[in-house]
């Protein structure tokens, strides 16, 4: 009798050492998250949390690890129009980094993270608070950035544009963290030229795209995306500012491919092509999807410019459908068309 009392003892033992062995279910986590396997290193963060072992600090990684899994799981969501899904997956990894914040109150970087779960959820006021509370704690340009972009997204132009014009200041005594994320005033420019184009400053706006366009050339020479992208903007805010820029436009022409998307669209811009040329030919996927919406936007803003309202109303409706919900061409052709009473 005694030994089967002592073999149930070590069998309850052993089955307690098995199931609390929360920090290498973490370490597993962590492995699995790092190759893409999101069930199973959601499962296991959760496994590691549910084992009670584990220290606090540890406790705040698994489910701040956990909570980067739901985020990532709703990017893909949104990608594919699952909205529902997606914020679902946010308010999950917002319950996470609630319960991470509960153990480690200081943390400025779990605030930015759960600000960012509020924003991709456009619960803009929430959002604003946690960044607020980041800021208190490290006053990072990456931060003011983010959350000039939800006070962008609430209209709240001014302040918005105040915290780019804020991250340019922090960023320019050189910040660790602008540098660590390649971030550089020709980005900070560019992302405030947005906030002042959405705001209908388009002057200010053209002035932002065109030291974007001076400060960011060099270092990125090889990207054949960007100065396409930030002469359209440049272009766009110049003719709602009713600036001629038809040489400007030209000479900066001479120095992309204008036959490959998307130097295709500046040649749009200077009569060279037609819209339904530069049509995709066919919008699944992520690329067409982000032509069909580039497209769109910058198309409708040059109707606005010559003034065809019911052209620009057709082509912002278009963008709306294919953009996706967190770009600012969305957000932008959001606004212009409550302006057009649309």
């Amino acid at each position: 009798m005694i030994r089967v009392l002592l073999a149930a003892a070590c069998l309850v033992f052993t089955a307690a050492t098995l199931q609390a062995n929360g920090l290498d279910d973490l370490k597993a986590a962590n492995t699995a998250a790092q190759h893409g396997k999101f069930d199973e290193a959601v499962h296991l963060f959760s496994q590691a949390l549910a084992a009670g072992d584990l220290s606090p600090a540890d406790r705040v990684a698994a489910y701040k690890g956990r909570a980067s899994e739901y985020i990532g799981k709703s990017l893909i969501d949104d990608a594919f129009a699952r909205l529902d899904q997606a914020r679902q997956a946010r308010n999950d990894a917002i319950a996470d980094f609630t319960a991470a914040l509960k153990l480690k109150t200081d943390d400025a970087a779990l605030y930015v993270a759960r600000a960012q779960a509020y924003a991709f959820n456009g619960e803009n006021d929430s959002a604003i608070a946690d960044f607020d509370a980041a800021l208190k704690l490290d006053n990072s340009p990456l931060t003011l950035l983010q959350r000039g972009a939800s006070l962008l997204a609430k209209g709240d132009y001014d302040r918005a544009i105040a915290d780019y014009t804020a991250a340019l200041a922090v960023a320019g005594k050189g910040a660790k963290d602008s540098k660590d994320a390649g971030l550089d005033a020709a980005d900070i420019h560019s992302e405030r030229g947005k906030a002042q184009f959405i705001a209908a400053h388009y002057a200010d706006a053209a002035a932002d795209f065109d030291k974007a366009l001076t400060l960011g050339l060099a270092a990125r020479s090889g990207d054949v995306l960007w100065r396409p992208y930030q002469m359209a903007w440049l272009h766009v805010a110049r003719a709602r500012a009713g600036q001629n820029d038809a040489e400007e436009l030209a000479r900066n022409a001479g120095k992309i491919d204008v036959k490959q998307w998307p130097g295709t669209l500046v040649a749009y811009f200077l009569g060279q092509a037609k819209i339904d040329q530069l049509t995709p030919p066919s919008s699944h996927g992520a690329m067409g999807h982000a032509r069909a919406c580039n497209l769109s936007f910058f198309a409708g803003e040059q109707a606005l410019a010559k003034n065809d309202n019911a052209e620009a109303v057709r082509l912002f409706t278009r963008a709306r459908a294919v953009c996706n919900i967190h770009t600012a061409q969305y957000l932008a052709a959001g606004v212009e068309l409550k302006r057009l009473g649309k």
